[in-house]
C-alpha cells in the first residue's frame, strides 16, 4: 500500500470515527467499529485493532461489548487462531433507527402526559412545544422509516 494510500485511508478511518462520535458513540467503540468497517478482509482480530489503534485489549473488550450488544459485529474464529476476530454484522442500521425514532414516540407521550398536569401557562407552553416537535418529527419519520422498509425490501 502506497504511503499516499495509507495517509488517506487514516484520514478517512479519523473522520468516520468522530463522526461516529459526535452522533454518541463512546471513542474507542467509534474508533474500533471504524476500523471493522474499512477493514480490507472479513475482519480483524483483537491484536490487529490493538495493532491499527494503538489501543489495550482491555479498550478492544469494552468496545467489543458494546457493538455486540447492539448487535452491529459477530464474534467469529479463525482456524489456527487462538483469538477472537470480529465482523461487522449487515442490515443493522434500519432497525437501530428505528428504535431511536420510537423514542420520539415515547418523549411525545410522556410530554402530552406531563401537560395534564402543567399548572402555569409557561410550563404549558414548553410542554406543547415539546408535544409538536415531536409530533411532527414522529410523523414525518414514519414515513421515513415505510420507504426506508420499502426500498429495502426491493433491494433484496
Amino acid at each position: 500500500m502506497s504511503s499516499d494510500h495509507a495517509e488517506r485511508r487514516a484520514a478517512i478511518h479519523d473522520h468516520l470515527s468522530l463522526t461516529l462520535e459526535q452522533v454518541g458513540l463512546p471513542r474507542a467503540m467509534a474508533r474500533v467499529y471504524s476500523a471493522l468497517i474499512l477493514a480490507e478482509g472479513e475482519g480483524l482480530s483483537t491484536s490487529e485493532l490493538m495493532e491499527a489503534l494503538d489501543i489495550s485489549k482491555a479498550s478492544v473488550t469494552n468496545a467489543m461489548q458494546l457493538l455486540l450488544g447492539f448487535e452491529l459485529v459477530q464474534r467469529y474464529r479463525v482456524r489456527g487462531s487462538r483469538e477472537a476476530h470480529y465482523r461487522v454484522l449487515k442490515n443493522k442500521w434500519g432497525p437501530i433507527m428505528a428504535r431511536k425514532f420510537a423514542g420520539i414516540s415515547q418523549v411525545r407521550k410522556s410530554s402530552e402526559e406531563a401537560l395534564a398536569f402543567a399548572d402555569t401557562q409557561a410550563a404549558r407552553e414548553r410542554l406543547e412545544e415539546m408535544r409538536d416537535v415531536y409530533s411532527f418529527f414522529e410523523r414525518e419519520l414514519s414515513d421515513v422509516m415505510d420507504r426506508w422498509d420499502n426500498r429495502h425490501e426491493e433491494e433484496r
